[in-house]
């Protein structure tokens, strides 16, 4: 009887060195990607709207009623594909940002589908599955910014330790833009809409998301060390 040999399990084989930087130079091109995608969406979808005749909205996901719903809709699935390509195989290190990223590509989808509240209109089960999963979103971008782009596979350079702060500080930005988009909108109540304070606070979240995943990706060698950025 001839017994075959089984082949090694591609998925626990150790990646070669030529491998890894395959594997490091894939993530930041959907890192850049995400990042150019997600912090030129306020301002297309703002000044696109505004080029077609209509009027700042209350906030992003209310672009859904405009003339720019196309774009909004067609990014949040940009995103969501992008997320869900963040994805290579199952190494430890990467466990956790493959099931992060999966969830935020979930909620990104029901947040392009499933649209906000009408304006002038009542809440529904819709519009609250909206809203909690941009808020799962923004929670997502957060961790990754904060928690997961400051890892370091060894001593941190000066340029490392600077991009870190950065990573903080945007992950801190979406979640206090996060936080005083609902102070804002319950303070002001329909006041708020004249203020468009939940857009602006948006807006700052999203230009941080865009900002960190740019820079980690190596998006023109901003606060790149010299060789590569880890």
């Amino acid at each position: 009887m001839i017994r075959l040999r089984p082949s090694p399990d591609p998925i626990a084989a150790p990646l070669t060195p030529d491998a890894e930087e395959a594997l490091g130079a894939a993530y930041d091109y959907l890192r850049i990607w995400i990042g150019l995608v997600a912090f030129t969406l306020p301002l297309v979808l703002v000044l696109g709207n505004w080029a077609l005749g209509g009027t700042v909205q209350g906030s992003i996901s209310a672009y859904y009623y405009t003339k720019m719903h196309a774009w909004f809709i067609g990014s949040q699935f940009v995103l969501g594909v992008f997320f869900l390509s963040y994805n290579y195989r199952p190494l430890a290190r990467y466990e956790l940002d493959n099931v992060a990223s999966d969830v935020a590509c979930v909620a990104m989808i029901i947040v392009a589908v499933i649209p906000t509240v009408q304006p002038e209109g009542e809440s529904s089960f819709g519009s609250v599955l909206h809203l909690v999963s941009a808020a799962i979103v923004f929670a997502l971008l957060a961790w990754f910014a904060a928690f997961r782009f400051t890892l370091s596979s060894g001593e941190p350079t000066g340029r490392k330790r600077t991009r870190n702060t950065l990573f903080r500080v945007c992950g801190a930005v979406i979640l206090v833009s996060l936080l005083g988009a609902a102070l804002f909108s319950f303070v002001l109540g329909d006041a708020g809409k004249d203020w468009h304070s939940t857009l602006v606070f948006e807006s700052i979240a999203i230009f941080a998301f865009g900002a960190s995943w740019l820079v980690k990706g190596g998006f023109l060698g901003i606060l790149a060390d010299p060789t590569a950025v880890p």
